[in-house]
């Protein structure tokens, strides 16, 4: 990349014109998105208030959203100014966001189907601030779009003429480990948390029941009512099992479709700097991640995935608190080669060093079964009796559950330690396990509750700029020892955790 090419970012530049269309989409959809109620109220009016009333929205929304698409584009300029980017823009009130160079954290792209048809990107800028704040251009050229980010990163460290070609060559050499065909995102799908989905499903249910009972009033109720009366024969067992059921399919293929829209044509590649995700049907992202900002690896696997040799991967960058999560590059379905190949690529001493296991103590056990079984299921015994209700004895198969799972936790709890690091594995069905170099830790805490001040336990906690990882109930002393070590690693390091 030559000096000349990036002459563009000396003055005030407007975005691609397909901004327009894309800014106008997007408030499109705020606005349906915030007057989606007022809409299904008058879809229950009379037929020729509902037409009129729909008219006048519709010509509203459509003025409205061209209005503030066409201003918000000509008021919208980037450009550079000594060590900042400068972004202005404003539909009524105008702004100016200084972006310091040192203070850049990712620079990303993003296409829906409008930047995929006129072949342009938006540019995502993840910054440092306190509150996380992000910046984005939202349509340009391909070719304009990664000559800003390779000025950009390379002006965090040195001077353009040093790094903008060497940024440039690097971005070049790029190595794919892995791409999901559209068999391996089935399996994907079917490994997910169904169950997650399930809630959210009678979470959403819940409350369009509530609002359309609201709307209608008792005939909602007095129709459900008669339709569980004709289907179930008034069986409300069967209801239960048929519902369960249904809520089960549906939740499987939610799951389906939302993990071939996300990951659609996923391609993870090895870069010279790092790693790169690029995924997605109707919107593709294309996220980076640079060797050095990766704090630590998490990978988690469960008995589906297990079956199928599947891991789900997680590279957690450092960035503020508020966006933490949405730096970390996560690739829902890997294999070993591409595991080994980030695990050699983050830690490359792994394979050569000893590590020595340890657990946790057996004390946790009753701690869990005490807090999430006998506490929770005393008190509602305690409630049924006071109300005169016979005691509940299948809730005392709570008690036995949580008993079972809490042993496995503990038993399954390991953690295993080297002089470079230390990796982490716990899980009651499934596991998750995490890998951390201790020159990326910023802080260690040994905290100690009541009862493990009785019992000369402590929980140690490790604080990295991309979040933290606790190991719970192990001995004092051993903590004390790991927080002295684990200190003195990081002040003898010369290495920068990032």
């Amino acid at each position: 990349m030559k000096r000349n090419d990036l002459d563009f970012l000396s003055s005030p530049s407007r975005q691609s014109s397909v901004a327009i269309l894309v800014i106008l989409m997007k408030f499109f959809g705020i606005i349906l998105r915030q007057a989606w109620p007022l809409i299904i109220i008058f879809l229950f009016k009379s037929p020729d208030a509902r037409a009129a009333y729909l008219s006048y929205i519709a010509m509203g929304i459509a003025f409205l959203s061209m209005l503030a698409s066409i201003i918000s584009y000509f008021k919208f300029y980037y450009y550079v100014e000594g060590e900042e980017l400068i972004i202005e823009k404003g539909v009524i009130q105008s702004k100016r966001l200084n972006v310091p160079f040192e203070r850049i954290q990712t620079v990303n792209f993003e296409q829906n189907i409008i930047h995929r048809i006129f072949n342009v990107v938006s540019l995502e800028i993840d910054t440092a601030g306190s509150k996380g704040k992000e910046f984005s251009i939202t349509a340009l050229s391909k070719e304009r779009a990664e000559a800003i980010r390779n000025y950009l990163l390379s002006k965090k460290r040195k001077t353009i003429r040093d790094e903008v070609e060497e940024v440039a060559e690097q971005e070049l050499e790029e190595n794919l480990l892995l791409q999901l065909s559209p068999f391996d995102l089935i399996k994907v799908g079917v490994t997910q948390n169904h169950f997650r989905m399930m809630g959210l499903i009678l979470v959403s249910f819940f409350g369009f029941y509530q609002f359309f009972e609201d709307i209608i009033g008792d005939q909602l109720e007095a129709q459900v009512k008669s339709w569980f009366e004709a289907s179930f024969n008034s069986s409300w067992s069967s209801f239960l099992l048929t519902f369960f059921l249904f809520l089960l399919v549906v939740s499987f293929l939610l799951t389906l479709v939302r993990t071939i829209v996300r990951y659609y044509d996923l391609r993870f590649l090895k870069t010279r700097l790092g790693f790169k995700v690029i995924a997605g049907l109707f919107t593709k992202k294309e996220q980076s991640a640079n060797i050095n900002k990766i704090q630590l690896i998490h990978w988690d696997t469960n008995p589906l995935m297990e079956y199928f040799k599947l891991y789900s991967l997680t590279l957690s960058q450092a960035a503020s608190m508020a966006i933490t999560q949405k730096q970390s590059i996560f690739v829902p379905g890997s294999y070993d080669v591409q595991l080994g190949a980030v695990r050699k690529t983050y830690f490359p001493e792994e394979d050569l060093l000893d590590f020595e296991q340890h657990g946790i103590s057996p004390l946790i056990i009753w701690r869990r079964v005490l807090y999430v079984g006998i506490v929770p299921v005393g008190i509602i015994m305690a409630l049924r009796f006071a109300m005169g209700e016979m005691i509940d004895l299948p809730l005392l198969l709570w008690i036995l559950i949580v008993a079972a799972a809490s042993y496995l936790y503990q038993k399954q709890w390991a953690y295993f330690v080297s002089d470079k690091g230390i990796r982490l594995s716990r899980g009651i069905i499934g596991r998750r396990e995490t890998l951390l170099k201790w020159y990326k830790i910023q802080s260690v805490k040994v905290s100690q509750g009541i009862y493990q001040r009785r019992k000369n336990l402590a929980t140690i906690d490790f604080y990295t700029a991309a979040g933290s990882v606790r190991i719970p109930y192990i001995e004092l002393e051993k903590a004390n020892a790991l927080q002295n070590f684990v200190l003195y690693r990081i002040e003898s390091s010369q290495r920068e955790w990032m």
